[in-house]
């Protein structure tokens, strides 16, 4: 079992503050017993100070942490969404004279090491499972501000449970039904799905777009057809069973251009008019040939709210977790034709 500071202070009957200075070797006003009981207990588990332990009770690091959580050992930058997100985050983190460091999250021994070796004030953690949110929330006593985090009900509906803890998404369910309806309205019923690989029994987003998607199918009496799901690595499989859908909805735009390319070498995107609209609104989308209709998202916005709500946290201006949704919209351009076969 992973030991925190947290556990050594439930086991001692005394705050987390308590056992740090204990650490710290700051406990004047902590008494000689509870000092020897907290020591008894840091032996017991063979406990191993962190920084944030000691950050509790020393000077500010003006450091925020940027855990991006993914399944690949490394961190994309040429993903718009990747960079777009940090880029507002920098934007404030300058302005307010707060420091970065980036980090991507694969696995448990991942976050044991950022908290045995970085002093952080707050961190913001992107696109974690419920799985990394509990292991993150255990084990990290600073604030955080989680990202494009869809985890259990339970959680937003216990807030007071989880201090410091805020939460910052977009309602991806409602993102994802707009465009595929906008697709049925234009007669399409054959509507493929495309995505990076997702595990449909993990709360997140594109489990959440993907529901969204269902639904939007379900509800205009459309059957969901599991042969029209993919994943990017399935682009030649895509790419034969083309002639069996007229849409397809795809949940980042870098991955909706990469398949717009795809299509265009294999000469049938313009052959068959084949719609495709994907999810963010990065930069490049308008100048995407043809510019792409998409989700807007301003993930640069999201960046930037989430570095401030952090700042207002670690000065005292706000105190209550808290969770925000941001809209999306559907931006119409190029990439979604009439299907000839609308009734």
């Amino acid at each position: 079992m992973k030991i925190t500071i947290k556990k050594i202070a439930e086991e001692a009957g005394v705050s987390v503050t308590t056992v740090s200075n204990v650490i710290n070797n700051k406990a004047n006003r902590v008494s000689d017993e509870k000092k020897e009981l907290i020591n008894q207990i840091i032996k017991k588990y063979d406990y191993s100070p962190n920084m944030n332990a000691r950050a509790l009770v020393q000077s500010s690091s003006h450091l925020i942490g940027l855990l991006y959580f993914s399944e690949r050992p490394r961190l994309d930058f040429t993903d718009p969404f990747v960079s777009e997100v940090l880029e507002g985050i920098e934007r404030v983190a300058k302005e307010k004279g707060f420091f970065t460091l980036i980090h991507n999250i694969t696995s448990q021994q991942d976050i044991e090491d950022i908290q045995k070796n970085w002093k952080f004030d707050g961190l913001i953690a992107v696109g974690f499972n419920q799985a990394f949110f509990e292991l993150i929330n255990e084990s990290i006593s600073v604030p955080i501000v989680f990202i494009d985090t869809h985890i259990d009900e339970r959680v937003y509906n216990n807030l007071h449970e989880y201090p410091d803890r805020y939460f910052l998404n977009t309602d991806d369910f409602n993102a994802a039904y707009k465009p595929t309806e906008y697709l049925i309205q234009k007669g399409h019923e054959q509507i493929a799905f495309l995505s990076y690989d997702f595990d449909l029994t993990q709360s997140g987003v594109v489990q959440q777009r993907y529901i969204g998607y269902m639904s939007a199918l379900n509800a205009h009496g459309i059957d969901v057809d599991e042969k029209l799901i993919f994943t990017e690595e399935d682009f030649d499989l895509l790419l034969s069973t083309s002639e069996s859908f007229t849409a397809i909805l795809v949940t980042a735009d870098y991955l909706a251009m990469q398949l717009i390319h795809f299509l265009k070498e294999n000469k049938i995107f313009y052959e068959r008019k084949i719609s495709v609209i994907g999810f963010d609104d990065i930069k490049y989308a308008a100048l995407n040939d043809p510019p792409l209709t998409t989700v807007r998202l301003d993930q640069l916005a999201k960046g930037q709210k989430a570095m401030e709500i952090l700042v207002s946290v670690i000065d005292g201006t706000k105190k209550d977790s808290e969770v925000f949704n941001l809209n999306s919209e559907l931006v119409i351009r190029q990439t979604v034709y009439e299907h000839k076969n609308k009734k």
